[in-house]
């Protein structure tokens, strides 16, 4: 009996110290579906920080209103993506979808803008051989994209996440990181929503979206919170708190005149009773 209590209590201590470790593998899809391609913006970003000649790890995600994040990795010489998505401050996001990449080898391949403008261009994935698994450490789950080789190229995919307006991304690996935000919405109103960290740089596309650029993020420590808007927001809450601060007016300019009526009707009752 002893020894099966000892057993027992191995067997639970164990499971304690590998549960926050569990590496699952996903399911890759089989089905024959072809990528779509056509879904990406494969934008080659250029380090204005740096060498305009050297391209540099960089990760862009294109947030949309339908509930998705599309995800954008330039690499050079990887042979890993760590897939921290883009979550919802109040929800995990799910396995990605529609994983393209378009790369070579890192030893058939140099590394240069030119080359990147080229898979920019392409109108097919490449036949690069990938394994998708998750890794659970100690309740933060983590989705790793992992390669038979080092490769330098593009990586795209697709994240479901709730509809929001609040998100996060914490970086795990030295990269540039490019938040584009929907046409027609914007970030930086304290009253309203902001970025944290302040981002390097804020500009905006052909298409009047707002791109938010972070060149110096310390990673593992640094955590993206982005929280933005519809343009038209603060214009909107201003209208809102005029009406709402007339209103409030108008309730106590009343309250004080009826006060002071009631002053004045005991007043003449008192004055009326002195008199008998």
């Amino acid at each position: 009996m002893r020894n099966v209590t000892l057993l027992t209590l191995i067997t639970l201590f164990f499971a304690v110290f590998t549960a926050g470790c569990i590496d699952e593998l996903v399911a890759v899809d089989k089905s024959g579906n072809i990528p779509d391609i056509y879904a990406y913006e494969f934008d080659v970003f250029v380090n204005e920080t740096g060498n305009y000649s050297t391209v540099v790890n960089t990760t862009t995600f294109y947030i949309s209103n339908n509930a998705s994040v599309k995800a954008i990795h330039m690499i050079v010489n990887a042979s890993m993506v760590d897939i921290i998505p883009i979550d919802d401050l109040n929800s995990n996001s799910n396995t990605p979808t529609n994983i393209v990449i378009i790369a070579d080898p890192a030893n058939e391949t140099n590394a240069s803008i030119e080359m990147f403008t080229i898979y920019s261009l392409a109108t097919s994935a490449s036949d690069i051989n990938y394994t998708l698994t998750k890794n659970a450490v100690f309740g933060q789950k983590q989705t790793y994209l992992k390669f038979n080789e080092t490769i330098t190229g593009f990586i795209a995919y697709t994240m479901t996440v709730p509809k929001g307006q609040d998100f996060a991304y914490h970086p795990t690996s030295t990269s540039i990181v490019r938040f584009v935000l929907p046409s027609g919405y914007t970030t930086g109103n304290p009253f309203i929503g902001t970025a944290r960290p302040e981002p390097d740089k804020i500009y905006s596309d052909d298409e009047g979206r707002e791109i938010l650029t972070w060149y110096n993020l310390e990673t593992g420590r640094d955590t993206i919170i982005v929280k933005y808007y519809l343009k038209s927001a603060p214009r909107i809450l201003l209208i809102g708190g005029t009406i709402l601060a007339v209103g409030t007016l108008i309730i106590l300019a009343s309250n004080y005149m009826t006060q002071q009526r009631l002053k004045k009707i005991r007043h003449q009752i008192e004055k009326d009773a002195s008199k008998k």
